[in-house]
């Protein structure tokens, strides 16, 4: 891998890290990135209606209290 530098404001940087709390599937700053890039740069990044499908599906069972976040492993992982 190589390494880039970006410069970016603090409001934008307050933003990314508003974003990373409510989508903890990115661990860090760096892996949001690479996404975004990826989505940017790629043709084939898209995600298929299917797996958009089972993911709204997901969502909508732990918003009903039916699954966990992944925060919630975590905690059970490291307890």
């Amino acid at each position: 891998m190589t390494s880039i530098n970006v410069k970016i404001t603090n409001r934008m940087d307050s933003k990314i890290n508003a974003f990373l709390k409510t989508h903890p599937y990115y661990m860090n700053k760096s892996e949001m990135v690479r996404d975004a890039i990826r989505h940017l740069i790629e043709e084939d990044s898209q995600l298929s209606a299917e797996t958009l499908n089972v993911i709204e599906k997901g969502k909508a069972q732990v918003n009903k209290g039916k699954g966990k976040t992944l925060t919630e492993v975590e905690q059970e992982l490291n307890a």
